[in-house]
């Protein structure tokens, strides 16, 4: 079977099965030597470690009198005897993931890296209030393809806001943790439109500047969700029945939360938090699983059928004029 034609969101599992044998379980062959040497310098270091640790904690606890002194001591000594005696086996994992990510995209026409720095889309994010404030970001697992012609990009976000307590020591929250996506669509937007969860009394905090609030007359819709727009006409041809339907599932089916979108400059501009997704797993299990390489199959096949979902429901109903270049 040709994989040219594999489209992992409709995939079945002899198709699966191919994708796994000739383009996965190579690459799971060829990395478990490194896997078993990652492990057995886990052990050693941690062998090493973790007495240090446990000294230290004793140390501490009988020098100073204080039981609670030294097991916060012993505590923080053995978490990082455990993350330098895991930083090899991590390694592996990350090499593990990107090859696997490389090949399956490549295998389905779709370009993939690990890292890189924010989305040229992200001011626009960042504009239209479609993510917190933040003060630090990491971005990983790159995508970019087409789908029913209409190029997209993905990619992971994980932003952290800097906090103090009142004794001035400096931590990170995780304000975000989960994919944003750009799609580019055939038509332009006259307007701008943006989807987000209702806030309930909060909505009138929210400054929306010459956005007005859309009045959709779906109640089961307006309860879960608030639509913004500069064109009320064009908002209602963007926001409708089916897509309301659909955003409401997405957000179940995909395990994620506080979905909210955007139609701006002719492409629709999703965020959607949600647990880190395409991860190679546990690497303390042999790597020639493939119940491994399927959750990671089955991680980007969600994505494409939430985009699958958003477009089907609106190429049709597009109004505005054809986008140049696209």
């Amino acid at each position: 079977m040709s994989l040219e034609a594999l489209d992992l969101a409709h995939m079945d599992d002899a198709q699966f099965d191919t994708l796994y044998t000739h383009h996965i379980a190579p690459l799971f062959a060829a990395g478990e030597a490194d896997r078993l040497k990652g492990v057995a310098t886990f052990r050693r270091r941690l062998s090493i470690g973790a007495p240090l640790a446990l000294a230290l904690g004793l140390g501490v606890g009988f020098g100073f009198a204080e039981t609670a002194a030294g097991l916060i001591a012993g505590g923080m000594g053995l978490i990082v005897a455990y993350t330098l005696a895991y930083m090899p086996l991590q390694a592996v994992g990350a090499r593990m993931k990107a090859a696997a990510l490389d090949a399956i995209s490549a295998a389905v026409g779709v370009t993939y890296a690990h890292g890189g720095p924010a989305p040229a889309s992200m001011p626009r994010f960042r504009k239209l209030d479609l993510l917190p404030s933040f003060d630090r970001s990491r971005f990983e697992d790159f995508f970019h393809g087409e789908r029913q012609g209409c190029a997209f990009d993905l990619c992971e976000a994980v932003l952290e806001d800097q906090r103090r307590d009142k004794d001035g020591k400096t931590t990170y929250v995780t304000v975000f943790r989960g994919q944003m996506i750009r799609i580019a669509f055939p038509k332009d937007f006259l307007g701008v439109t943006i989807v987000r969860r209702d806030a309930g009394v909060f909505n009138a905090l929210r400054g929306m500047g010459d956005l007005k609030r859309v009045g959709l007359g779906d109640s089961t819709f307006e309860r879960a969700f608030e639509v913004y727009s500069n064109d009320q006409v064009e908002a209602r041809y963007l926001v409708h029945p089916v897509f309301m339907e659909r955003l409401i599932a997405l957000e179940t089916a995909y395990r994620g939360k506080n979905l909210r979108c955007a139609f701006t400059e002719g492409d629709l501009l999703i965020a959607l938090e949600s647990p880190d997704r395409f991860e190679i797993g546990d690497m303390f299990k042999p790597l020639a699983d493939p119940a491994r390489a399927r959750r990671i199959v089955d991680d980007l096949a969600g994505v494409l059928r939430l985009m699958d979902a958003v477009l089907t429901a609106e190429i049709a109903p597009l109004v505005g004029r054809q986008r140049p270049g696209v």
